[in-house]
């Protein structure tokens, strides 16, 4: 869609009332507070996409303008943005289509797998060199947060977990310990959701979308993303091609034994505390089919985390998938 044409549509009240001549279609959104809409001509010969963001913003400090600009001038494809207008909390973007990795993998041979994914690791290595737009950056604080998160949404909401205190109080140790090993070396920039739903393919190239969040993270924190991504499964040989060309950029055995499980673990511990939210809260419940393989997942990081035992029987006594068969 031309400028001249979204200069036409700012008038209107989009997105309750298409202006003559266009339609105006909400789309599935993702898990956040945004809605997107696809605006398109009657003819459907042109359209872009009206995000709404939950309130006004002032351009200033809007972390998706601030991290649109950085990412973009990194040379890492986006959605153009046209126009905006923060006094409604609209933003219009380029219309990239309807895929994302996470609705395209099943569709690809092993080549085309592997090359795509090859190219959204180059993205990551560019992310991670960028300095920071704003002050958000993970830290225990953050990560402990996030594994509450789960022990409310998930443990107690949607598996209906009642923890006595003796096992609350360990629990919340364990978390407090695992929260305080990742934070250690929160040193790069992180896209924070950089997974197959974030990722789109138009016209063959790769874009990133779902950047807002950006924030100052663990080296490994997008990796763990990518490779333990709760939408699509990749299979150990996949994950292993990706894990090895991303520790060539990063020899360090620290961050490959000791920070990278950890960052695993607290990320899929997190995914399934938004899957619980999403069903429990939200009445979504497409999210309950990536519960099981985002539990195996958890399975197979505590089974690299020996010293977590205690952790991993609290886990185990009330999540059968974690059990040895």
């Amino acid at each position: 869609m031309d400028l001249k044409q979204i200069d036409l549509l700012l008038n209107n009240s989009l997105p309750d009332i298409a202006p003559e001549g266009f339609t105006c279609v909400r789309l599935t959104g993702d898990a956040s507070a945004r809605s997107y809409f696809r605006i398109q001509d009657c003819a459907g010969t042109t359209s872009c996409i009206l995000m709404q963001m939950p309130e006004p913003f002032r351009e200033t400090d809007f972390a998706y303008l601030q991290n649109y600009y950085l990412l973009r001038d990194a040379g890492i494809p986006l959605a153009e943005i046209y126009r905006t207008l923060p006094e409604r909390g609209i933003v219009y973007l380029q219309d990239l289509g309807d895929f994302t990795f996470y609705e395209l993998f099943s569709t690809w041979d092993p080549q085309t797998q592997l090359r795509y994914f090859l190219k959204s690791l180059e993205y990551l290595h560019k992310i991670e060199t960028l300095p920071p737009v704003n002050h958000l950056a993970f830290d225990t604080e953050k990560f402990l947060w996030e594994l509450n998160y789960f022990r409310k949404y998930f443990l107690e909401s949607l598996r209906g977990v009642n923890l006595s205190e003796e096992e609350n109080q360990e629990l919340q140790h364990c978390f407090e310990r695992l929260c305080k090993e990742i934070a250690e070396n929160i040193s790069v920039y992180s896209h924070r959701d950089f997974h197959s739903r974030n990722l789109m393919v138009h016209q063959d190239q790769v874009f990133v979308i779902d950047f807002q969040d950006a924030r100052l993270g663990p080296i490994t924190y997008d990796l763990a993303s990518l490779c333990y991504d709760s939408y699509i499964q990749h299979s150990p040989e996949f994950r292993k091609n990706l894990e090895r060309m991303f520790f060539i950029h990063h020899p360090d055995a620290h961050i490959e034994r000791f920070e990278y499980p950890r960052v695993c673990l607290q990320r899929n511990l997190k995914a399934l505390g938004t899957f619980g939210y999403q069903t429990m809260v939200m009445g979504r419940e497409f999210y309950l089919q990536f519960v099981p393989p985002t539990l195996s997942y958890v399975k197979e990081h505590l089974e690299k985390l020996p010293d977590y035992h205690a952790f991993k029987k609290i886990l185990q006594a009330y999540i059968p998938e974690l059990r040895n068969s």
